[in-house]
């Protein structure tokens, strides 16, 4: 099955939720959020990612590519997400 071809929106969205998920967990990594900030804005973006943007197979993608980049990011990565 061919998926249809990502709009210039969409592409956009993409590297935007992707940023922010790396950005949190940069940001968690060399101290400047908590345990508790870091859980919160990953559930937070997750479930943005998940309703509003890219559904939840990207949703998945998006999690192995933030936790490849920043593998202490899974000490605070929210179950739900999982």
């Amino acid at each position: 099955m061919a998926l249809p071809p990502l709009d210039d929106f969409e592409i956009e969205l993409r590297g935007e939720a992707q940023g922010w998920l790396n950005s949190t967990c940069t940001f968690y990594d060399i101290g400047w959020l908590s345990e508790e900030q870091a859980s919160k804005a990953l559930l937070r973006l997750m479930a943005l990612i998940k309703g509003d943007y890219l559904g939840e197979d990207l949703a998945r993608q998006a999690k192995k590519i933030a936790l490849e980049r920043s593998p202490g990011c899974r000490a605070v990565w929210p179950e739900i997400t999982e």
